[in-house]
């Protein structure tokens, strides 16, 4: 099976790693990033907008699937451009806009009774403003669009709450994709996230996640696209398992079909647990980084057959099989990440040697070669994937590995896979 995998992230790096797996799987990614060999790797074929030149190439080199990692090139409509010639691994542009407009994923969350938090869409200032006064501290201030997960605040603090209103509606910090805004009522609990393999008519989970978006330890600073995350999830049992497949899933994928856009690819649910009450804080359109990087370790399948039997809605197993094993991931992010920060950062102290266990594996994000060094090239560089008998163990191994390897401007947090 002759693949092409489209993103250059950490998240696709897991999923390369995972498709090479198979032993029936050709693999090419475009662009990729300095942890997929280079003869793997198709650098200038595809900008991230040109639909029609990526559909001429895989049509001309005969390719059987195409895997899209990012979100923009689903939103963009990515799926729909390329159908016609090749199976496609992720959502049309009309079930991706779940993740593309945040106030279309309330409204539809809404409509098909998915538990999620009270919210108001505004598209002015005073909107915002009133919308605030209408919520409990804290707020939350959500951008509709993608911001790759820089667009959400929350604060205790109202001021701080209406200077994001500014910096979305008046300062335009994220351009269109924060032309509107979503005011949302705080959730209680505590995080974790469900991704399924979808063929447009079931949704089969993988076992939850917990990922860590602040910046530093102890969940405190700014959001991240995520600083690290753990698998399995102490917190979720079989019966709430279950309880988020018939609410949450079952409920998204009749959404869908009754929406006209039957949903094909991943779909993630990041959900808020309390007790045994969940709710969604969000869904997306594909796998989420860095969950991605541990969960695919423990997936004990073929993954290039999953993915082909959802792109052609026809999707065989009941439930997935995963290792019975514990899995984490720590990130490696340049110092003032996700503000302001360095690249050209020298990472070959951590990244050019092969970890002695089998049980340690590093995926690249914003990486790039230039000559015999690996370079940062992005805000998040690489992760660490330790797996093990349990959390602790595999978390002692991440943190052995990183420990005897620190490189200046860069960090990571000390506390992925210890907080409760």
């Amino acid at each position: 099976m002759k693949i092409a995998l489209i993103g250059s992230g950490g998240r696709e790096h897991a999923i390369y790693w995972k498709l090479k797996q198979s032993p029936y799987a050709q693999v090419h990614v475009f662009p990729g990033n300095a942890g997929i060999p280079a003869d793997d790797r198709r650098k200038d074929v595809f900008s991230g907008s040109d639909f029609d030149s990526l559909k001429s190439y895989l049509e001309s080199n005969k390719y059987d699937l195409l895997v899209v990692g990012p979100e923009q090139p689903l939103v963009d409509g990515i799926a729909d451009a390329l159908e016609s010639v090749i199976p496609v691994f992720g959502p049309s542009k009309a079930a991706a806009r779940i993740e593309g407009s945040k106030k279309w994923a309330k409204d539809f969350m809404e409509k098909y009774g998915i538990p999620t938090a009270r919210s108001f869409s505004c598209s002015n200032v005073e909107e915002a403003y009133e919308a605030l006064e209408q919520m409990p501290s804290p707020y939350v201030v959500k951008a509709d669009g993608l911001a790759a997960g820089k667009g959400v605040t929350v604060t205790e603090n109202i001021k701080e709450a209406r200077h994001a209103v500014q910096d979305c509606l008046e300062r335009k910090i994220f351009g269109d994709s924060g032309a509107s805004l979503v005011i949302e009522q705080f959730l209680k609990g505590r995080e974790a996230s469900v991704f399924a393999l979808c063929d447009g008519k079931r949704a089969i989970p993988f076992q939850p996640a917990r990922d860590h978006k602040r910046a530093q330890d102890q969940d405190q600073g700014p959001n991240t696209g995520g600083m690290g995350a753990v698998t399995p999830v102490e917190y979720i049992d079989a019966k709430l398992l279950n309880k988020i497949q018939t609410e949450v899933l079952d409920r998204a994928m009749q959404g869908f079909a009754d929406e006209g856009c039957p949903y094909k690819g991943l779909l993630y649910a990041g959900l808020m647990i309390d007790g045994d009450q969940i709710n969604v804080v969000e869904f997306n359109c594909r796998f989420g980084d860095p969950e991605t990087q541990a969960l695919l370790p423990m997936l004990d399948e073929d993954l290039p057959e999953l993915m082909m039997q959802c792109a052609r809605g026809d999707l065989q197993p009941d439930f997935l099989r995963f290792r019975e094993l514990a899995s984490i991931i720590v990130v490696i992010a340049a110092e003032g990440y996700p503000g302001s920060y360095e690249k050209g950062i020298d990472m070959n102290p951590l990244l050019a040697a092969r970890p002695e266990s089998p049980d340690t594996l590093l995926f690249h994000a914003g990486t790039e070669m230039e000559g015999e060094t690996i370079r940062s090239t992005g805000g998040r560089i690489a992760g660490v994937v330790a797996s093990g008998s349990s959390i602790e163990d595999a978390r002692k191994q991440a943190y052995s590995y990183l420990n005897d390897r620190k490189i200046e401007r860069t960090f990571f947090r000390t506390d992925i896979g210890s907080l409760k």
